[in-house]
């Protein structure tokens, strides 16, 4: 009998010390929770910055395209203020899409449209029109939807809160911009719009 009391004593004081020891082990949480203390899924609300700049062409990259581009056949010589009001323009592009996104999280936005501030760009409107509209998880998948497109792109994107005149949705004709679940095709980043930005434009 006295082992057996023994016996059981020491189970008991095993299992006692493996439930401390469970308890400080500290529980590592996930780099990437599929849930916000909010309930919003983190994962599509993460900032694009980084994606952006992995998918974009980066500014030595263009400044390199550019200097190859001085002279154009076609327009006359690309001087070198212009390359510089080129890359300038796409910076800024860059910057007021990645802010437009991260201020919509703030807001829990889920659509996005697009806009052009010329009303037209020439190198866009085969691919894009005004007022085509993603998800909030279509950027968050692929955010090369993520204008500037191409050298010169005048187009913007612009949260879209539901509370938008429906005449002014309507004429703008506000239609999903995927068709399935890939992406389609956009602008070649290389492609110049020289009407609106670099021959009248103001800088």
């Amino acid at each position: 009998m006295a082992i057996i009391a023994i016996a059981l004593f020491l189970m008991l004081v095993l299992i006692a010390v493996g439930v401390g020891l469970k308890k400080d082990v500290p529980v590592e949480e996930s780099e990437d929770p599929v849930l916000h203390a909010s309930g919003i899924y983190s994962i599509v609300r993460k900032s694009p910055r980084e994606a952006v700049d992995r998918i974009k062409p980066s500014e030595e990259e263009i400044r390199k395209y550019l200097s190859s581009q001085i002279e154009n056949i076609q327009r006359g010589a690309l001087s070198q203020k212009e390359c510089e009001q080129l890359i300038k323009r796409w910076n800024e592009a860059i910057n007021q899409s990645v802010m437009t996104v991260e201020l919509g999280d703030r807001s829990n936005v889920e659509f996005y449209f697009y806009e052009f501030s010329s009303g037209e760009c020439s190198v866009c409107k085969e691919f894009i029109s005004r007022g085509k509209f993603v998800t909030r998880e279509e950027i968050f998948l692929h955010p090369q939807i993520l204008p500037p497109f191409h050298l010169g792109c005048t187009c913007s994107i612009l949260p879209h809160h539901g509370k938008e005149d429906l005449r002014d949705t309507t004429e703008m004709g506000m239609l999903p911009l995927f068709k399935g679940k890939a992406p389609p095709p956009l602008p070649d980043w290389k492609a110049i719009n020289f009407t609106n930005v670099i021959r009248g434009a103001s800088a």
